[in-house]
């Protein structure tokens, strides 16, 4: 999922109210596009100037990393990695913050929504 899909997500919740956990998580989506603008890759998901950083991981990992995708392309499959977790935990704080303000969705509702889209996870 984009970052303007959660973005998209969060503006039809600030619609019916702007809590302040909202805010805040409209502050994260905000600065989560500003890194990447800074720190990606040029040729990477969102463009922009690349930071070094120093990142430990198991050695195992990292073969099998390099060995899908080659020496040249490690930092752009890290990055994709990294953003879409980003994405991820937004999407739960969202959820959480959703289920707070309004209680957790109807079983029917979901059950819709699976039948809708069954080849979705």
């Amino acid at each position: 999922m984009e970052s303007r899909d959660v973005e998209r997500l969060l503006a039809r919740y600030t619609e019916t109210g702007t809590p302040a956990s909202a805010l805040r998580l409209h502050r994260a989506i905000e600065a989560l596009g500003a890194e990447r603008s800074e720190d990606a890759p040029t040729d990477g998901p969102g463009g922009g100037r690349a930071r070094k950083v120093s990142v430990s991981m198991p050695q195992e990992l990292t073969a099998a990393v390099r060995q899908r995708v080659g020496s040249g392309e490690f930092s752009r499959y890290v990055t994709e990695a990294v953003a879409r977790r980003l994405e991820t935990d937004l999407l739960v704080e969202l959820v959480a913050l959703l289920e707070e303000e309004y209680g957790p969705v109807d079983e029917a509702a979901l059950a819709e929504a699976e039948a809708l889209w069954p080849d979705t996870d």
